[in-house]
């Protein structure tokens, strides 16, 4: 419950937050997501046309205003306590970090590095395109850091830029060893486990995101 002063007087606002309990690819994996693109400042031309966040129960009115409200949330003094709680209502192991949306700020990172600290019995897991944000680089590789973190660097085919050799990698239609739920050969994250299992940099697992495309480096 955040307090806000209206005229003068304190009021009470409580803003609305979901953790998400289940997912067809993440099975029960609790996980947090944010509005899409407008909150991924790394985006591609790839992800601006073709994330699957555009598509879907993504798309939904309702999704897009949990989304929302989860955005505003993570603004607030109270979002660390607030979502500390919610993690542990779960009682999970393991978290997902942005299905949909990404690190938007220095200031919602360092609110992430706070609550797995508190949380230190509990991976997080995730991918991010803000690695390619100068301004959030340094940000993403201390939450990437910490031991309960597994954060990989997510590319498509359409970049020049790549991360440092420091960074493991989730590439979207790209190389690697394939993604066993994207490519039929698994149930969901639970039947594998690989993403939360190794923190090792020379990981790089491949992504499917619907149909191929002919996108190139050349049209960003």
């Amino acid at each position: 419950m955040t307090q806000l002063a209206l005229f003068g007087k304190p009021v009470k606002s409580k803003l609305l937050m979901q953790v998400s309990r289940w997912n067809s690819k993440m099975g029960t994996v609790p996980s947090f997501s944010l509005p899409v693109l407008k909150t991924c400042p790394g985006k591609t031309e790839f992800c601006s046309r073709l994330c699957y966040g555009l598509n879907g129960r993504f798309a939904q009115q309702k999704m897009r205003e949990i989304f929302q409200n989860n955005l505003e949330a993570s603004k607030q003094i109270d979002f660390v306590e607030r979502i500390t709680r919610e993690i542990l209502k779960t009682g999970t192991k393991v978290f997902r970090l942005h299905v949909v949306g990404d690190f938007y700020s220095v200031e919602y990172v360092e609110k992430w590095i706070e609550i797995a600290d508190r949380l230190p019995d509990v991976k997080f897991f995730g991918s991010t395109r803000s690695w390619r944000v100068p301004g959030l680089r340094d940000a993403v590789t201390r939450f990437r850091d910490l031991p309960n973190v597994y954060l990989r660097a997510s590319i498509d085919p359409t970049h020049f830029d790549k991360p440092t050799s420091s960074w493991g990698v989730w590439s979207i239609e790209g190389v690697g060893d394939p993604c066993p739920h994207d490519y039929g050969l698994g149930e969901h994250c639970l039947t594998c486990k690989k993403c939360w299992q190794t923190k090792d940099s020379d990981i790089r697992l491949r992504l499917k995101w619907g149909n191929l495309t002919n996108l190139q480096p050349a049209m960003i």
